[in-house]
């Protein structure tokens, strides 16, 4: 029977049919054409037996009920590896049927993951040391797409390229200043800047050596209080505006800064 454990037989020893059938039949590897041979040649099966099915390239075992797969893996030992790769054939494909959470890595103690698409250098990794999710698509093909709901961004988004085929909608942010001089900073950039204060301002843009802003950037600028605020060009900074006008005019008009070039800014607005 099954499950009898191993036996070595000695030189001159006498192989009995009982130590085939408990030994040798119902512990090999037996190799049938298809499930239909196999119920065919083992009338009565016996739990533990293991056959091959050449129509189906499958390894069964025998429950004690019923012939089947081999199983899943349910359990792997913390600090060992499954490998899937072949070291003499083609790598064979793994499907994996996963129902519960995955953890790639620990808490504090990540690990890269990289998945790959069928077309060569296009990836999505997860750069665990980075701390981010890098996409790297073909050029022109959209790399992540949201077929519907909503995508929520609590900390600042950056957008280099164009937004096409609709727009971005998203609060304007606001920098209340109340003093009587102020220079404008990166998290400047999209926001509506005001400037409230009894006294003139002076709102300067800082060169591109101090502050980066990427070209097309916009700034908004309002004057809340009762005296006006001008708009002053940092070192190297040429701001151009109709009739050279940089003065906000009067109490709650604006004007908007765009940069068009590394040290350039045009001013359109409500100018005096």
């Amino acid at each position: 029977m099954a499950g009898a454990g191993y036996k070595q037989w000695t030189t001159g020893a006498v192989l009995t049919s009982s130590d085939m059938n408990t030994y040798v039949g119902d512990q090999v590897v037996m190799v049938f054409a298809s499930s239909s041979a196999r119920s065919s040649a083992v009338s009565s099966a016996t739990e533990g037996m293991v056959s091959y099915l050449k129509d189906t390239n499958a390894i069964e075992y025998y429950d004690g009920s019923s012939w089947g797969g081999i199983g899943d893996i349910t359990a792997v030992t913390a600090g060992t590896n499954i490998d899937v790769t072949s070291g003499t054939g083609p790598v064979p494909s793994v499907a994996l049927a996963i129902d519960a959470a995955v953890s790639m890595g620990s808490d504090g103690s990540g690990v890269d993951v990289t998945f790959y698409s069928s077309t060569a250098g296009d990836t999505m990794l997860w750069d665990a040391s980075e701390e981010k999710l890098v996409i790297t698509g073909t050029n022109g093909q959209n790399a992540l797409e949201v077929a519907d709901g909503d995508v929520s961004i609590t900390d600042a988004l950056t957008v280099t390229g164009a937004v096409t085929a609709g727009s971005l909608v998203a609060p304007l942010a606001i920098n209340a200043q109340t003093g009587t001089t102020y220079t404008f900073v990166i998290g400047d950039a999209g926001k509506l800047v005001t400037s409230s204060n009894g006294s003139a301002q002076v709102v300067t843009v800082p060169p591109n050596s101090s502050v980066a802003f990427a070209v097309g950037t916009q700034i908004i600028v309002q004057n809340i209080g009762s005296a006006n605020a001008t708009l002053a060009e940092g070192s190297g900074v040429t701001i151009n505006s109709k009739d050279s006008a940089k003065e906000i005019d009067g109490q709650y008009a604006a004007a908007t800064l765009i940069k068009t070039a590394t040290d350039a800014w045009s001013l359109i607005g409500a100018l005096a």
